[in-house]
């Protein structure tokens, strides 16, 4: 299924953007520890701009409402405002409680008919899966209120949704490498870090967030027990 406008597609008027080094490489960090600090989850709709493509997928065991910690909305948008004019931040996916993360996990098994391990976390592993700890989250640019394919869609597990894909050819669309820059750039700025994969792939103070940043432990665990979607309590 295709979510998202094809940037290709667009004419946007983006000027050069810096080179961003996208630190990291690794797709699990099961060793680090993990201190809890308690923060809240929130409803990102309150305020950032959402497109939650999993609530049109028909899924049983989807979250009641797109939530994320409170820190990471109150740094993404910091990076929202931060934008050229005309650019939005747009998220797509946020926490995910357990269930929701096995059954995607076999939704994507399904739709590939292949191994889907780096691109979906297997729940049930060592490593806490990213999205069930609510610092993990799935985003793009949208220009004009449209979001933004950066070369890719979202969630077509490919080695061109890798981040540094488009620093590695010169052969690919120049607004491709401008708009992931743009994208990597803003993020960076506000400490959330990037999932080497998955250029639509960001996270704070989860596991993989410690990794990439040396810190001596994450400070977001698993979150579990919340209503799902068309359940009670």
């Amino acid at each position: 299924m295709k979510w998202l406008v094809d940037c290709c597609d667009v004419a946007i008027p983006l000027a050069p953007q810096p080179s961003v080094p996208l630190t990291g490489d690794r797709t699990s960090a099961p060793e680090i520890a993990i201190e809890e600090c308690g923060e809240a989850l929130i409803n990102v709709a309150e305020h950032l701009s959402t497109y939650w493509v999993y609530s049109w997928l028909g899924f049983s065991s989807l979250p009641n409402g797109l939530l994320l910690r409170e820190g990471v909305v109150e740094r993404l948008v910091l990076a929202k405002e931060s934008l050229p004019d005309d650019f939005d931040l747009v998220v797509m996916d946020g926490w995910r409680s357990r269930v929701f993360q096995k059954e995607l996990f076999r939704y994507y098994e399904m739709e590939y008919g292949a191994d889907v391990r780096g691109f979906v976390s297997e729940a049930g592993v060592k490593a806490v899966p990213p999205h069930t700890t609510g610092g993990a989250v799935d985003l793009t640019l949208a220009w004009r209120g449209a979001p933004l394919g950066l070369g890719t869609d979202f969630d077509a597990f490919t080695t061109t949704a890798a981040g540094n894909a488009s620093e590695e050819s010169d052969s690919g669309p120049r607004i491709v490498r401008e708009l992931r820059r743009l994208l990597a750039g803003t993020l960076l700025k506000v400490g959330l870090a990037p999932y080497p994969l998955e250029w639509w792939h960001w996270s704070y103070g989860d596991q993989l967030w410690a990794a990439t940043n040396r810190a001596p432990v994450a400070v977001y665990g698993e979150v579990s027990e919340l209503p799902l979607w068309g359940h009670s309590g």
